[in-house]
């Protein structure tokens, strides 16, 4: 449970920038099409925990129809990336790393309605509770969208 994760990141293995991002998140996802149009927005909570090199993060969604899902990601840090698998998606896989200037780049790959689906994504952190996180979708190797969320850090 990542409630009673110890938050004490190995420094020697974890980019300072990722220990900015730990707490809770909230904030709402707008999602477009390839021509730039609204597709649909839903709410998310996003917790993230670091220690030693294990990282942990929880992404709750709430939905329009009052649906919610929860995903759940665990990764290590190794030669200071972090390499992310999620046990709600049996074939996630991830990698981010710090790109400088407070922004951290994160590259993952799905299989999604039997297609694959690659997410390039860029965290900015504008300041210590406040970041923006924009992400290029990619449906078997064909533009298909763009997400972009602003957040709020809550704990």
């Amino acid at each position: 449970m990542i409630e009673n994760l110890e938050i004490s990141p190995d420094l020697t293995q974890v980019p300072e920038i990722f220990t900015h991002h730990i707490g809770t998140w909230q904030g709402e996802y707008i999602k477009t099409d390839k021509n730039g149009h609204f597709s649909r927005s839903f709410f998310g909570s996003f917790t993230i925990a670091i220690a030693g090199n294990q990282y942990r993060q929880v992404n709750k969604y709430k939905y329009t129809d009052g649906s919610s899902l929860q995903l759940d990601f665990e990764g290590h840090f190794e030669d200071r990336i972090l390499n992310l698998y999620s046990s709600s998606y049996s074939d996630f896989s991830a990698i981010a790393w710090d790109a400088g200037q407070d922004l951290v780049c994160f590259r993952a790959t799905k299989t999604q309605d039997n297609a694959l689906i690659t997410f390039m994504e860029t965290m900015t952190l504008l300041n210590e509770n406040h970041r923006v996180r924009s992400t290029q979708a990619f449906k078997d190797g064909v533009f298909d969208g763009i997400s972009f969320i602003e957040e709020i850090r809550v704990s």
